[in-house]
């Protein structure tokens, strides 16, 4: 069976850590059940554990294609149970007794917080619930009731289907349309085409997708059902959308019988702007040497805040006040995308600014590229082409040149954040990347784009205008 590289787990951003579970609820249309399950089965490859349930119904088809089942009859938790299943198996679906036509009944919120409660004792990594449901259609709003979200939730991903975008806001392909158009501020009676601006407004409505959200939940939309060249293409719409809003979200085609199910993540990513050092070598001070009619500092800010980053974090340090200067007018008109900030030890090396750059990124980044001052020739477009080897699955992403990665500009997910805090003296993100180099996601790029400035040599030698920016 063929599996994305990307994982749905790693698309959502699971810790995974069983000392503090992942409580997952899906809720929505459109592929809740196919996520459901593929959670229980990528975190059981793993090797670790998961436990499975819904606070609504599921067909008997599905209860029984389960590895494992663990019914609950009243409160008290089946321990032992639960333990052998998941000893033998990875995952467990746990379910009640009672069996509703041609559907199984779930559990209750109260009795999903106890199994939360205890899933740490059971070396569980997640708890993955289905909270509502939607008569397999791809595209709902919440009834009253809904979801039924346990008070134990860390994580609420609304779901829906793209198979949706462009037909009628109809009961055939939506459930309850009334409250639908009633969210999008559409005219029923009009039936209009569903568009992938109405999915990402509804996906995220607080009386829609995001019902229920509270403190200390995190919300990332599932598009599921992209499994056309077009689909994708509304998708992309979709995402790019909720990333400048500051919301991480994931694009899929799960339930395919083969290929890959999991197709982008997509979230706000930033550029860190390296401008702290003092250009000894080249005795003054690189940052506000002209290039094409600007100082070095503006243009190559200029680039980042081309390419799609949420946010771009410059760090001074030596020459700061006339660096602060020289951007002033690109900061009162870059809408808050461009954030200065000052590391007073900046003579101790380029880690403590890597760093000063790392902590003054907004909450909600996902991403930073670290891109040198001192690289004029950087284009846009190759910021966006680090950008979508992350979004494919790439935790590392970094340029090479003739066979030979270089470190910069380079990509960093998230997840390598913690080992780059712990980089010291002189160096950057380059130590991470030796360190896991197997993993670096290269991209071929030509020489002339990564050409720095050091030296007086260098400034003379230094390409003339930037390459087309494709």
């Amino acid at each position: 069976m063929e599996t994305s590289a990307l994982t749905l787990c790693a698309a959502l951003g699971l810790r995974l850590d069983p000392a503090t579970p992942d409580v997952v609820a899906l809720v929505g249309g459109g592929g809740k059940s196919h996520a459901l399950f593929q959670l229980g089965r990528e975190i059981a490859a793993g090797g670790q554990r998961a436990l499975l349930t819904c606070t609504t119904h599921l067909s008997h088809d599905q209860v029984a294609g389960a590895p494992a089942l663990v019914t609950m009859d009243g409160d008290e938790l089946p321990f032992v149970a639960l333990s052998q299943a998941l000893a033998t198996h990875g995952q467990c679906l746990v379910m009640g007794l009672r069996r509703e036509g041609p559907r199984s009944a779930g559990l209750t919120a109260e009795q999903v917080d106890d199994l939360a409660a205890q899933a740490p004792t059971l070396n569980v990594a997640a708890l993955v619930i289905e909270a509502d449901g939607s008569r397999l259609l791809p595209l709902k709003a919440p009834a009253a009731h809904e979801p039924v979200l346990p008070a134990a939730t860390t994580l609420l991903v609304p779901v829906a289907g793209a198979a949706v975008i462009g037909r009628r806001l109809a009961p055939e392909n939506v459930q309850r349309p009334e409250l639908v158009a009633s969210i999008l501020g559409c005219r029923l009676d009009a039936a209009p085409r569903l568009t992938p601006g109405h999915l990402a407004t509804l996906m995220t409505h607080p009386a829609g997708g995001a019902k229920g959200l509270r403190a200390g939940m995190r919300l990332v939309p599932l598009l599921n059902q992209v499994e056309t060249p077009d689909r994708l293409a509304a998708a992309r719409l979709i995402a790019a959308r909720w990333a400048a809003a500051g919301i991480r979200s994931v694009i899929a085609a799960l339930g395919r019988p083969a290929g890959a199910w999991v197709r982008e993540r997509w979230g706000p990513w930033a550029v860190v702007l390296m401008a702290a050092g003092a250009s000894s070598r080249l005795g003054t001070p690189k940052q506000l040497l002209p290039v094409a009619g600007e100082p070095m500092v503006c243009r190559v800010a200029r680039t980042a805040l081309a390419s799609d980053a949420a946010a771009v974090v410059v760090v001074t340090g030596a020459h700061a006040e006339a660096v602060r200067a020289a951007l002033a007018p690109l900061e009162a008109t870059a809408q808050g995308r461009l954030v200065m900030v000052h590391h007073p030890e900046w003579a101790r090396g380029q880690a403590g600014s890597m760093q000063a750059g790392l902590a003054a990124l907004p909450p909600a980044i996902d991403a930073v590229v670290f891109l040198p001052v001192d690289q004029p020739n950087v284009t846009a477009a190759l910021l966006r082409r680090l950008a979508r080897e992350w979004r494919a699955g790439a935790g590392l992403v970094a340029p090479e040149v003739n066979g030979e990665v270089r470190g910069a500009p380079a990509l960093f997910d998230r997840a390598h954040w913690p080992a780059l805090r712990l980089v010291r003296g002189d160096v950057g993100g380059r130590v991470v990347l030796r360190a896991n180099a197997a993993s670096v996601a290269r991209l071929a790029v030509d020489a002339d784009l990564l050409r720095d400035v050091d030296t007086p040599a260098d400034w003379v030698d230094l390409a003339g205008p930037r390459r087309a920016d494709d």
